[in-house]
């Protein structure tokens, strides 16, 4: 009995020591100590640096490079940000400027869909609204491990990613193919897979952008959007992945630069500056105890209303832990030091923020020196194993919205002629067609009556995820003239949201591939003979198909 009750006190002791560290950066007392070991030890000056994380790149030129030494040692930054874009030359700055740095710099990138969002020769992950498609979440976590582990080849700790933003606006110039699609549920739940993946990795994720970007038609790089939702439907949809990966220990969460008149009545002001979102939303109702960090601070939505240092300074005050992309670090940190020194900010708040960036470098295993190796670096970030899981991903993606009187399977003795519309590259595509006797015609092909079905295939570019993906007047016209005469069947080599403007009902049947990739173009071929099955599932509303829909071809369900 003695020996239960003595048992019993240590699990409610555990379970007392596990509620004091509710943080989810919290790994252990070691972590702890080291922490609070070097917050100690700082100065102001140094304390107020470490807020601070700022853009380095590899293809600028020496003063630069000089300017970035100079913020090191002379501003003591917390952290940098990489941009473009060469990873050799990544790996030797990084090296480079943590051996000038007293403390372990923190460093970000953004990586959405892997160092290829960044870095030439890198590989290049699928994007979120492929993945928005993908029903296998077990392929969201793999690639997650994936990208944290190219991260770390090039000296990155922090992944300002996923993208939670729930894209309920197809208009939206700036979110789009970077969202897991419209509904909040389908977003949370790809959100955390990828999450997850990278912080098993010790890669610290950021969930993206607070409050919600995915209602708007504006970019906030160049202006400031305003969400003008009622807190109800906020809380509802735009709010509720971020509540989810919160409960599930997301370790940080950036802020974007919005007005968001239900929480924040000032008009100029974006949710990045509010305490209001900051501080009474984010930190106290919603009990978030990670990372905060601002989206970069040299977009227009800040710098239009506010000028450089006093973003920094506000930003601050709001509730931020880490200023992103300052445009104006000595102004910034003296405006800060002297609100400390004069009693309007206290230090306990500043270190609050110092120790949860010194537990995130600790997190990122920063309490060792790390020299980094170029060795086969290309190689090692262009793997094999990335290869195959892109494959995996782009084939579970494939969504077949409608197959009107079993318009697919093709059959080999049919006459199928393709073609193809759009300006981007085909010859994947057309190879694996040609393999299959289907004959490439042209826009303006007269005789058409000795095929029995027509496949046309529409391709966006893949260079960029912000690319149009609208088709064309004159494609659309075209499309819509020859299904009305002919057994059509199409396939979109880009966002689903090409079918936005497009009449659908005489097409027989419509396959969404989402992405112009090489890998999308030798999988449809086999899907339209029935050598391969179609498991997706839309991850947005485009028109008469609803978020969800997907048609399985071969009527069985292959894991």
């Amino acid at each position: 009995m003695r020996k239960l009750i003595h048992s019993l006190s240590l699990l409610l002791l555990a379970g007392l020591n596990a509620q004091q560290h509710t943080s989810p950066l919290y790994l252990n007392e070691a972590q702890m100590q080291w922490a609070d070991s070097l917050c100690n030890h700082m100065t102001l000056d140094e304390k107020v640096g470490q807020l601070f994380m700022v853009a380095a790149y590899t293809n600028k030129d020496l003063a630069h490079e000089k300017e970035i030494e100079d913020l090191i040692s002379k501003e003591k930054i917390g952290g940098l940000i990489f941009m473009q874009d060469n990873a050799q030359k990544q790996i030797n700055l990084v090296n480079r400027y943590q051996n000038l740095s007293k403390y372990p710099l923190l460093i970000g990138m953004d990586a959405e869909w892997g160092l290829a969002m960044r870095l030439q020769n890198t590989h290049k992950f699928p994007w979120a609204m492929t993945l928005g498609a993908v029903q296998n979440n077990d392929l969201i976590y793999q690639m997650g491990q994936k990208i944290a582990e190219h991260l770390a080849l090039v000296g990155a700790h922090f992944n300002f990613a996923p993208d939670i933003d729930v894209n309920v606006n197809p208009n939206n110039p700036i979110i789009g193919n970077r969202s897991f699609g419209s509904t909040p549920k389908n977003v949370a739940e790809k959100g955390f897979y990828y999450m997850k993946g990278m912080q098993d990795k010790r890669i610290l994720a950021s969930a993206k952008h607070f409050p919600g970007h995915g209602d708007t038609d504006q970019d906030s790089h160049h202006t400031l959007p305003s969400i003008a939702h009622s807190k109800a439907r906020l809380q509802a949809v735009e709010l509720a992945p971020f509540k989810d990966l919160i409960q599930k220990g997301v370790t940080a969460i950036m802020v974007a630069h919005l007005n968001v008149p239900a929480f924040e009545k000032d008009p100029k002001k974006p949710a990045s500056l509010s305490k209001n979102i900051i501080t009474h939303l984010l930190k106290e109702q919603m009990g978030f105890k990670g990372i905060i960090i601002t989206d970069a601070l040299n977009m227009s939505g800040v710098t239009k209303n506010y000028p450089d240092g006093e973003s920094d300074f506000i930003a601050f005050e709001a509730g931020n832990d880490i200023l992103l992309f300052s445009q104006a670090v000595a102004k910034g940190k003296q405006k800060i030091i002297r609100a400390i020194e004069t009693g309007k900010i206290s230090e306990k708040r500043l270190d609050e923020s110092v120790r949860k960036i010194l537990m995130a470098k600790y997190y990122a295993q920063l309490q060792r020196k790390q020299i980094l190796s170029g060795e086969n670096l290309i190689q090692k970030l262009n793997d094999n194993e990335s290869k195959i899981l892109n494959y995996q991903i782009f084939e579970n993606a494939m969504t077949l919205l409608k197959n009107d009187k079993a318009q697919l399977p093709f059959s080999a003795n049919e006459k199928i002629a393709w073609l193809p519309l759009g300006e981007e590259n085909y010859e994947t595509l057309a190879q694996n067609l040609a393999q299959l006797n289907i004959k490439q015609i042209g826009r303006n092909e007269k005789d058409l009556k000795k095929f029995d079905k027509i496949f046309i295939s529409f391709h966006v570019s893949n260079a960029s995820a912000y690319a149009s993906y609208k088709i064309s007047d004159a494609d659309r016209n075209l499309i819509e003239d020859l299904s009305q005469k002919n057994k059509v069947s199409l396939a979109i080599f880009g966002s689903p949201y090409a079918l936005k403007n497009l009449e659908t009902q005489n097409i027989k049947s419509i396959l969404v591939a989402y992405q112009n990739h090489p890998d999308c173009q030798e999988i449809v071929p086999e899907i339209l003979f029935g050598k391969k099955n179609t498991l997706g599932k839309l991850p947005v509303d485009v028109k008469d198909f609803p978020m969800g829909a997907g048609l399985n071809l071969l009527g069985i369900n292959i894991e």
